[in-house]
């Protein structure tokens, strides 16, 4: 696994937004990086629109494989998710990037280039966009610890569909819908052997129990080492009823795996969204006293 070089006072980093148009102001974005000692640079599409979208699929995709190609350029903060990402993945140039790698921080519609990146063996981080960098406090300063001192470690409250355990391995994982639309294509997820974290805002419950079969049936649960189950904010019934809430439902799909499994996670569209590595091997506690996960890059 490629680990990019962790930040310095000075570098730049990029503001790009490969999904939905910017409806929010940058400002705030633009004013914390630059207080860390960063140079913020947007991209020339990064205010576009293209009704839906940032701009063209062209221009999206002029903006991140210009970020990724520039030596100046030592990170990587995605705008803001939506959806458009996997429009362009198939089109970027990574011979550049793979030669110097840089961080990448995004996550919700972003889980897509999560996963392409895990597959190309470059770490990234899931972690809070521009337009939320303003969301939570401790959020960005662990995003801001990541980048630049390589190392977080969280401590999470016991919750009790919590199974016990400890392992050491990479997480990879993201929006649990878009985990799944990566199934079949060459962005598709790898979890032989990782932890996976998920997460999922406003879908139906019957949607949140068929995509997590569908896992199952793709083999993405056989061989996990660890799970960690973050936000599944604004989950709501049809007017058929289920039967299950989203928790009773994750559950019924992952209790039979004999591995820590942590639930109760702050990552995902809640205000509190805690950043993790992906690629980079974390320490993974689920005891009855509470969750630990730590990193040192």
């Amino acid at each position: 696994m490629l680990i990019p070089p962790l930040l310095s006072q000075g570098d730049k980093i990029a503001i790009v937004a490969p999904a939905k148009k910017i409806q929010s102001d940058l400002t705030f974005a633009v004013n914390t990086l630059t207080e860390w000692g960063l140079t913020p640079v947007l991209g020339e599409h990064v205010l576009a629109t293209d009704h839906y979208f940032a701009g063209t699929d062209n221009q999206r995709l002029q903006d991140l494989q210009e970020a990724l190609d520039n030596p100046e350029i030592k990170a990587i903060l995605i705008a803001r998710g939506g959806y458009g990402t996997t429009r362009i993945l198939e089109q970027i140039n990574w011979s550049n990037f793979l030669e110097s790698p840089k961080w990448v921080c995004g996550f919700s519609d972003i889980t897509s280039l999560i996963t392409e990146l895990n597959n190309r063996s470059v770490a990234c981080i899931h972690g809070p966009m521009a337009v939320t960098l303003d969301w939570d406090e401790q959020t960005t300063e662990s995003v801001k610890s990541m980048l630049f001192e390589g190392r977080v470690n969280y401590d999470i409250p016991p919750h009790p569909l919590n199974q016990l355990g400890q392992t050491n391995a990479a997480l990879i994982g993201g929006n649990l819908s878009i985990i799944c639309n990566t199934i079949g294509t060459s962005s598709e997820v790898q979890t032989k052997g990782k932890i996976l974290f998920l997460e999922e805002v406003g879908e139906y419950f019957y949607h949140l129990d068929r995509m997590l079969v569908q896992l199952k049936r793709a083999g993405k649960l056989d061989a996990l080492t660890g799970v960690i189950i973050g936000d599944f904010s604004s989950i709501k019934d049809h007017k058929d009823c289920f039967g299950a809430n989203a928790l009773e439902i994750i559950s019924r799909n992952i209790t039979d795996l004999n591995i820590p499994i942590a639930y109760g996670f702050p990552l995902g569209h809640e205000k509190r969204n805690l950043p993790v590595y992906c690629g980079v091997p974390a320490i993974f506690d689920v005891s009855e006293k509470g969750v630990n996960l730590k990193y040192e890059v």
